[in-house]
């Protein structure tokens, strides 16, 4: 047989013991290992998804149909790649009740994201109007602090949803950068992680590259795989208890209406929010409202389109299985939600001039997974689970749907965690 330098040079990587190991490169996971890098620890990151170009992420969307439909993106960078870069602070007296103060954290992240709502050259026709009716009929309403670069960004752009063409847009892939140039280490492309322990305690992971299983060890394993993956992680370390339970997705509709020349088709969306007891109305242009219309006969053009989004705090009614299944039913109590501020949605766009014989509804989405390792049942207020080293920073731990966007909140448990890790 020939010497193999390659081989033995794998074999070695394969052995290496590292500081952390982090599963998963979303908001938690890049805030995560660069906060680690930072401070001179050996950091791997191992990642399921693939390193794409971030102005083709559309590519990496992936679809689960467990009731209500999840969006989600499987890829180096996680969902934000195709988040709107909205940067609101969700969840923070629920949370700090639990025990996990994050006010600094925080703090912290909306001045190094210089987080805050678009200039005012960004709001066209259809924000401007819904921030008008809204204030007439008394609700609260807000601009929506952002981070995105304005100079950098395309007023008429579309493309948050499908990956940023400009660089405009925070997404994980900046954190990523940073801790790579400090000497972390990422693999993608990453099968099936499974947790070593022994006597309580984690050892490392287990995971298959190329088809071929591989370890790496290290006392600190943070799972950051997002609610949808997280139980997966934990069922593998032999923990049970609470795991895949109260899974909330955010549920949202679209409600529209024909409004001539509103133009929201040529605005960035999500620019201003009404605030609501279980959610948030928002200005939202949805390619599937068009659809509708061309199904129910109807033509018309893009640029008379208004939505308005309705996201609602479900329920904790989903779960993950032990097995991967996925399960994530929509309630009554729900349906009552999304039906009173649809209505609610229906009369600002009937105020805006859409005739109500235009109002229709999409089906029901839902994109921000949570719950399924909640502070207080599967970790404790340090994040660690029941096995002394493994811990969960990712939007799992959230203890209820916020309704809003969480991609702060979360970034923020992931630089706690990184500043109170003792190792």
């Amino acid at each position: 047989m020939y010497f193999n330098p390659i081989s033995i040079y794998n074999r070695v990587i394969d052995l290496e013991k590292f500081d952390v190991i982090i599963i998963g490169s979303g908001a938690g996971g890049s805030i995560l290992a660069k906060e680690l890098a930072r401070k001179g620890k050996n950091v791997l990151i191992l990642e399921k998804g693939s390193s794409i170009n971030e102005a083709e992420a559309f590519k990496a969307y992936d679809f689960v149909f467990a009731g209500v439909d999840i969006w989600r993106i499987i890829a180096v960078g996680g969902t934000t790649l195709v988040s709107f870069g909205n940067t609101v602070p969700v969840l923070v007296d629920e949370i700090k009740s639990l025990g996990l103060d994050l006010r600094d954290e925080i703090n912290d992240l909306i001045k190094e994201l210089k987080a805050k709502p678009l200039p005012e050259k960004f709001r066209g026709k259809g924000t401007r109007r819904f921030i008008e009716i809204a204030k007439e009929l008394k609700y609260d309403v807000y601009l929506m602090p952002k981070s995105i670069d304005p100079e950098k960004c395309i007023v008429h752009c579309k493309h948050c949803t499908a990956g940023c063409i400009t660089g405009a847009k925070w997404s994980a892939l900046k954190e990523l950068n940073t801790a790579l140039s400090l000497g972390a280490k990422l693999v993608d492309e990453v099968g099936k992680v499974k947790i070593i322990t022994s006597g309580g305690k984690v050892k490392g992971v287990k995971y298959i590259k190329n088809g071929v299983e591989k370890e790496a060890y290290s006392s600190v394993v943070v799972s950051c795989a997002g609610a949808l993956g997280t139980p997966e992680i934990l069922f593998s370390a032999g923990l049970e208890e609470g795991i895949g339970e109260n899974l909330f997705v955010d549920i949202f509709i679209t409600v529209g209406g024909i409004v001539e020349n509103i133009e929201l088709n040529r605005e960035i969306d999500m620019q201003a929010y009404v605030k609501l007891e279980n959610g948030i109305l928002t200005p939202f242009y949805s390619v599937f409202l068009r659809q509708r219309y061309i199904c129910k006969g109807i033509s018309v053009r893009p640029k008379d389109i208004m939505g308005i989004m309705v996201k609602i705090a479900d329920t904790l009614s989903g779960t993950v299985s032990k097995e991967g299944k996925i399960s994530k039913p929509l309630t009554a109590k729900d349906i009552a939600i999304l039906e009173e501020y649809s209505e609610k949605a229906a009369e600002i766009l009937e105020i805006m001039g859409a005739n109500p014989k235009s109002i229709i509804i999409t089906h029901p989405r839902g994109v921000h997974p949570g719950g399924t390792a909640t502070i207080g049942k599967v970790v404790d207020k340090n994040l660690e689970t029941k096995i002394e080293g493994l811990y969960v920073a990712d939007a799992s731990v959230l203890p209820k749907a916020p309704g809003a966007p969480p991609i702060l909140t979360i970034m923020a448990i992931a630089k706690h965690l990184a500043k109170n890790l003792n190792f």
